[in-house]
């Protein structure tokens, strides 16, 4: 069985992001007709306004750019302390996800993090969770 998280939110965009974590895929939506990465994803391509979009794979590979720990309990899933990170992928969009296998003390700016899989349940059904942590040697 699964880790028991906090319900998702659920709509067709990200039904299709998460169906792609379940073969532990991480894909984005991409524009087209310029190559521009949505994310978060949606209907039109805000830097050139078409509507045409695939979701490609990213590398999975991104610099932190910010974190955060709430040291309130915002869900019974994540007891506080509890640490987010903002990273820049490395083919561009900012991520939040949360750090694992570093110590929130060495957490650092521009630090390179690469993407790990941690599972994940609620009641839409079992899923993988993208998370970050240090590049494997």
């Amino acid at each position: 069985m699964a880790t028991a998280r906090p319900i998702r939110s659920m709509d067709p965009y990200a039904e299709q992001f998460w169906t792609y974590t379940l073969k532990k895929e991480l894909r984005l939506q991409k524009c087209s007709d310029c190559g521009k990465f949505r994310w978060p994803p949606g209907p039109t391509c805000d830097k050139c306004l078409s509507e045409e979009a695939e979701w490609a794979p990213v590398s999975g590979r991104g610099k932190v750019l910010s974190w955060t720990t709430f040291r309130r309990k915002y869900f019974d899933e994540y007891p506080a302390p509890h640490t987010t990170i903002v990273l820049e992928l490395d083919e561009g969009p900012l991520f939040v996800s949360y750090p694992v296998d570093v110590a929130v003390e060495d957490l650092r700016e521009s630090m390179v993090l690469s993407l790990r899989w941690t599972d994940g349940q609620d009641k839409f059904g079992e899923y993988n969770l993208p998370v970050f942590g240090p590049p494997s040697a």
